[in-house]
């Protein structure tokens, strides 16, 4: 492949090319995955205004329509918003990934570029999991082209942008009562619309309670650390009996605000970024509904300007006779014809994009059921590790504290004799035979 460089970082954005060994995104049969993609090395870009963050997208493919096993090419944003919109216009009812949302504030913060390349890499993958996304030439060349093709590709789709797509558009202003009529198919879509919305409305508040457990986390984690600090200077001031059980006891709490702490990231990582993003997959489910009543309504838009033009057909007809009129009969029929050709377009294009979306919804529904799957079970999990971890930390002060000699030399002052009589111990010698006074006793 002549247009992929050997080394990726000497193209500035070119690819770099292996013929190692192969893995990948999609699962056949469940063995082996036969496209993976992986997003790397974030990198800032120039300064300024002008300033960006380009990420080395590397692929490793058993799929023999690559001509290699192993390649990467240098991309940033905006060659991922590219390609996402290609795809939207390419697959017209098709659920394409959501790439993550743009950020004005913050944006080469470290914490914003790690959260953006992990959203990145999940696009790729899930479009190279995708039936017709990971077959499409522009995916492709995204994945394979320098940086000189894949500019002259993006300049490319701008001129073919319109066209026919266009043509379907500007038919959409027009309406007719058939429109007004829904088909069985309609009542499903609708039906579908109303699932996409209670479903988004409850991920939402799934994603509000998420949240603010990951915010008590927080504070639970600062709190333990405050907690186990207090602990600590108190056994400063304490009597050398409870010197090393205070300072143990601020010791544990100190390691369970770091493993409260570090179950925060987890619990951010593993639940609250899947659900949100998965708001975000519904924002894209409801793209593709969209397309295929924009494709309706640019259907009955045809069929409406079809019935205007054989309207106008036959009141020419019906007209006087008049010098011209047997030419614009004829260009008025040809205008017919033209009307019922782009009619019948519509509707092919109308019937591949509905039939396209009811795939793609059925697809939808079981992907989700497997992701929100694993989604709710390492959530299960990190909470029983998490637990566990705990308990194993205040496990080890349990040792310490019982350890604890109240009776010893330097221990604190005892408490009066009334409480210390309910303990199982010898009757008190008598004072007379004692031989020390009860001023002595006091300073033990």
């Amino acid at each position: 492949m002549e247009d992929v460089a050997v080394d990726a970082a000497a193209g500035g954005g070119g690819a770099a090319a292996s013929g190692g060994g192969g893995g990948g995104g999609a699962a056949v049969g469940g063995g082996v995955p036969d496209l993976v993609i992986k997003v790397s090395d974030p990198i800032k870009n120039a300064e300024g205004l002008n300033s960006y963050i380009s990420y080395k997208v590397n692929t490793e493919t058993t799929l023999e329509e690559y001509d290699y096993n192993q390649f990467s090419v240098i991309r940033r944003y905006s060659d991922f918003v590219w390609l996402r919109d290609t795809l939207l216009k390419s697959l017209p009812g098709a659920i394409i990934p959501p790439l993550p949302e743009k950020a004005v504030m913050n944006r080469f913060a470290p914490e914003f570029v790690e959260g953006r390349r992990r959203a990145l890499e999940r696009f790729l993958n899930r479009c190279a999991e995708h039936p017709l996304a990971s077959k499409n030439e522009t995916f492709k060349t995204f994945l394979l082209a320098d940086d000189d093709k894949l500019k002259k590709t993006k300049e490319g789709s701008k001129e073919k942008s319109g066209g026919y797509f266009g043509s379907l558009s500007s038919a959409m202003t027009l309406s007719t009562k058939l429109e007004q009529v829904k088909s069985d198919q309609d009542i499903t879509f609708d039906e579908i619309a109303t699932y996409v919305q209670n479903l988004e409305s409850q991920m939402q508040n799934v994603a509000k309670h998420t949240a603010a457990i990951v915010k008590r986390g927080r504070e639970l984690a600062q709190g333990l650390f405050e907690f186990g600090l207090a602990f600590t200077l108190l056994g400063q001031h304490e009597t050398e009996a409870l010197v090393s059980a205070l300072t143990q006891m601020g010791h544990t709490a100190d390691q369970l605000s770091l493993i409260a702490a570090e179950q925060v990231e987890k619990e951010q990582l593993w639940f609250e970024e899947p659900i949100v993003d998965y708001i975000q997959m519904l924002g894209a489910v409801k793209e593709a509904l969209a397309k295929r009543q924009e494709s309706r309504k640019a259907y009955f838009g045809r069929v409406s300007d079809k019935e205007h033009k054989a309207t106008a057909l036959e009141k020419l007809k019906a007209s006087p006779d008049k010098p011209g009129k047997a030419e614009k009969v004829t260009a008025a029929e040809g205008a017919l014809t033209a009307a019922e050709e782009a009619e019948q377009l519509a509707k092919e294009h109308f019937e591949e994009v509905s039939a396209r979306a009811l795939e793609e919804m059925d697809r939808f529904k079981q992907t989700k059921a497997d992701d929100m799957r694993k989604v709710v079970l390492d959530y299960v999990q990190l909470q029983i590790q998490y637990n566990k971890r705990m308990e194993q930390q205040w496990a080890t002060l349990v040792p310490e504290i019982e350890a604890i000699d109240v009776d010893q030399g330097g221990a604190a002052p005892q408490p009066p004799p009334a409480a210390a009589a309910a303990e199982p111990t010898p009757p008190p010698v008598p004072a007379a035979d004692a031989g020390v006074g009860d001023d002595d006793e006091v300073g033990v």
